[in-house]
């Protein structure tokens, strides 16, 4: 049996579109790995739902509030049918323990993450102090 089978098998799941995966403010309950499919990263800030961003086939998201122990900071809606692992925060934990790489990869998106959020900062000051007439 193939390896990607047996992992979805065990932490797999199919979401239809327009499934919304977790809204801000809840509670951490895994780790998301897109294996087939679209998901979009927005924050909702008055009354606007602005995208942080589109994630598609390998890669993950939802993994900082399980990491800190906080609320989730974001939303996640299934923009086209999608299979997805879903990793509960305690196999996450050991799977960080025991593979060092895993952990440069999730610091790496991380890092990612925070420089798009910093463009999108930068954006939203741009346009409130030159707004368009």
């Amino acid at each position: 049996m193939k390896e990607g089978t047996r992992l979805f098998r065990k932490f797999g799941q199919r979401f239809p579109a327009g499934t919304l995966l977790f809204e801000e403010g809840q509670p951490c309950v895994g780790m998301f790995i897109i294996q087939r499919g679209r998901v979009c990263l927005f924050k909702k800030m008055g009354g606007k739902k602005i995208t942080i961003d589109v994630l598609g086939e390998g890669d993950f998201f939802g993994e900082m509030a399980c990491l800190i122990g906080r609320p989730r900071s974001i939303n996640a809606v299934v923009e086209e049918d999608s299979e997805i692992l879903v990793v509960q925060p305690e196999i996450l934990e050991s799977l960080f323990r025991g593979n060092s790489g895993m952990g440069l990869k999730v610091l790496g998106n991380l890092a990612s993450r925070l420089k798009k959020a910093y463009e999108i900062i930068e954006g939203l000051i741009q346009d409130r102090e030159h707004p368009s007439s």
